[in-house]
């Protein structure tokens, strides 16, 4: 029996009950029949100790560590807390995030969202950036009513085609089109009023019609 080696006493790891004073971090006081002793909160443990909680805790008379948290009798509230990278991963299955109330999401530095569909259904959404760029193929947008405010406004596009019931504009300013060709029909009547009015042409000009009225 020269080979069996005796237990030492410090090897062997106590489990008691204890409640939490305070603490910073991850370093906690907490009181137990010991009396008021340091303890950390093990790497399992991801709900974040409060002032008096009743914890699990373990003790190996080197350290101790606060396993759980067995109750709350301050209040149900809770935070999880994670000392670095965390990664939610279901290869089978799906991930609902699912409340009754508000869901706050808040990032210190960036916020990206990978997906090959993208659904979003709310009643109200407000974006606010100092700078906003999107890019795509296409563009679908169905509005019952659009107002948009801005101090300037520049479209490019190659082509660009409009359709209107109606059409109302009003320009406090200058009104300027610079164009190769410019063609206007009118099925009706057109009606163009002025206080002066100059119509230059370099080559001809030409005015017909059944009857030309004139001063």
């Amino acid at each position: 029996m020269t080979n069996v080696l005796p237990i030492s006493t410090s090897a062997i790891n106590v489990t008691e009950v204890a409640i939490v004073q305070g603490g910073f971090g991850r370093d906690f006081m907490v009181s137990s029949d010991r009396g008021v002793v340091h303890a950390t909160i093990a790497f399992s443990c991801l709900v974040l100790p409060e002032p008096g909680d009743r914890v699990l805790l373990n003790n190996n008379n080197k350290e101790n560590h606060i396993l759980a948290i067995i109750e709350r009798p301050n209040g149900q509230d809770m935070t999880l807390k994670f000392p670095a990278n965390v990664g939610l991963e279901a290869k089978a299955g799906n991930i609902n995030l699912v409340t009754n109330e508000n869901l706050l999401l808040t990032s210190a530095n960036k916020t990206q969202i990978v997906s090959s569909e993208l659904a979003v259904t709310t009643v109200k959404a407000n974006i606010k950036a100092t700078e906003l760029s999107v890019s795509g193929e296409k563009v679908l947008s169905q509005w019952r009513e659009v107002n948009s405010v801005s101090e300037a406004f520049n479209f490019v596009a190659d082509r660009f085609v409009q359709r209107v019931k109606n059409s109302f504009k009003s320009v406090e300013g200058v009104d300027q089109i610079n164009s190769k060709n410019y063609v206007q029909n009118v099925a009706e009547t057109a009606s163009i009023r002025s206080k002066n009015a100059v119509i230059t042409a370099r080559k001809d000009m030409k005015i017909d019609g059944e009857r030309i009225h004139m001063g």
